[in-house]
């Protein structure tokens, strides 16, 4: 049997430990990411110096894994558009729903998302941290930490022995897009495509490696802030110099969208009479909310399941209610086992608002949930993460190169039309596992022979 990923894991612990820790690899990799567009919340971005390594056996599961939970998610989008009783479970508010429930010229339902799951790395047994569909992204981080690990004496004597390469998420999600795109039948074959976010959110490192990635293609690509769009009522065209944009890959998160009322109307209005391709349409955002993790549970979504799908909802994904003054002995459940919960708002990104039990102490966890009562938050029972032994590529401040240290794992699974593409995992030591949380990201590399 081949090894597993903890397997591999010590094996590359133990090939940096016979290089005293790989002080020079870990400063030119430091280096490599300082003088990079790689960024998070201002800052150069901390990653491990021991990445994740998945061998093949690994990544077949991890596969089987994304179809099913595409397969799932897809069905729930589709009973959503199809079932008005249905959609009163989510509680969107109508601007959502009306967003949701625009046309849509292609067929697939979640185009792209990524999977955050908490996964053990010896049994691959997991639980679902939460499902991401708009603006999903941080790719541009998992590339450019994983090419300056490579350039280090660790992985150089680590490849030696095992067959290893990064995960493409670049080529391969221009292929998908265009997939998408090609089955509407309603556009030119050539089109151009507008990449769509907010110019002072969006991750532009990510931007510039997709442009890239569109060009190789022969596709003529662009950023255009979600804002900026012209509309005629016919063609949607970037302002700045007039083109017809016939294609959007939107990453602009639509919770943030309808934080600016009327200024994204260009873009939406063009979406809705279906004279632009965007991928992916709002009817994501029903599986990005929050809320999709306490429908799932709901007997309304299990009739419409099979014995299979209602399995793996009740093993992978938490439980999960939504936080109301009227559900009194739940309030009181979780204010009392605080370490058994977790707060998230139903639909933000970037671990905003979110407040993990395990973090607080008993006062302060009563007020936070007091102050979130009624407030649009769910509360999840809190999965302690699996832990992973690594050392961070930045030196520790005593200057112990040989330090491994153990913090808790992760990986988020990307999927392009439904096929398993890659991970971006990140490692915390708090309750929340997030850059802004003091985290790290974990590379990622899969073994090809």
């Amino acid at each position: 049997m081949a090894a597993s990923m903890h397997e591999l894991r010590e094996e590359y612990l133990d090939i940096a430990r016979s290089l005293s820790g790989d002080v020079p690899g870990r400063e030119r990799a430091m280096a490599a990411i300082g003088a990079s567009d790689v960024r998070a919340y201002g800052r150069p971005v901390e990653f491990s110096y021991v990445p994740y390594v998945f061998a093949p056996e690994d990544v077949a599961y991890l596969e089987e894994v994304c179809a099913r939970t595409h397969g799932l998610l897809s069905k729930v989008i589709a009973r959503y558009l199809e079932d008005e009783g249905y959609r009163r479970l989510f509680g969107f508010t109508e601007e959502l729903e009306r967003l949701i429930m625009l046309p849509c010229p292609y067929e697939e339902k979640l185009p792209m998302a990524r999977f955050d799951v908490f996964l053990d790395d010896r049994d691959r047994s997991f639980k679902f941290c939460e499902f991401n569909t708009d603006g999903s992204g941080a790719m541009s981080r998992d590339a450019e930490c994983g090419r300056a690990l490579a350039e280090g004496e660790a992985y150089q004597r680590f490849s030696s022995l095992h067959p290893i390469q990064q995960f493409d998420l670049f080529d391969s999600w221009v292929a998908a897009f265009m997939d998408t795109y090609r089955s509407c039948g309603r556009f030119p074959d050539d089109p151009v495509v507008a990449i769509t976010d907010f110019e002072e959110s969006g991750v532009k490192s990510d931007f510039v490696r997709f442009l890239a990635a569109f060009e190789r293609a022969g596709i003529s690509a662009r950023f255009v802030d979600v804002r900026s769009f012209a509309y005629d009522g016919k063609r949607l065209t970037d302002p700045s110099d007039g083109a017809v944009i016939n294609a959007v890959y939107r990453r602009a998160v639509t919770s943030e969208m309808l934080q600016h009322p009327g200024e994204c109307d260009a873009f939406i209005n063009a979406t809705a009479d279906m004279n632009v391709c965007t991928i992916g349409h709002f009817r994501t955002t029903v599986v990005h909310s929050k809320m999709v993790s306490v429908v799932l549970h709901d007997p309304a979504t299990s009739a419409f399941l099979d014995e299979g799908e209602r399995a793996f909802i009740q093993a992978h994904v938490p439980r999960t209610y939504r936080l109301k003054v009227k559900e009194a002995q739940l309030v009181e459940e979780v204010k009392a086992e605080k370490d058994l919960w977790i707060i998230k708002p139903e639909d933000d990104y970037g671990a905003h608002g979110v407040f993990a039990g395990i973090d607080h102490d008993e006062d302060a966890w009563a007020r936070i949930v007091d102050e979130r009562l009624d407030a649009g938050c769910i509360v999840q029972e809190y999965y302690l993460p699996r832990t992973v032994p690594l050392m961070p590529a930045r030196l520790p401040v005593d200057g112990d190169a040989l330090r491994v240290e153990d913090w808790h794992t992760m990986p988020g699974l990307y999927t392009y039309n439904g096929r398993f593409a890659g991970v971006y995992s990140r490692e915390g030591r708090e309750g929340v596992i997030a850059l802004d949380h003091g985290g790290l990201v974990s590379p990622s590399f899969r073994i090809t022979g």
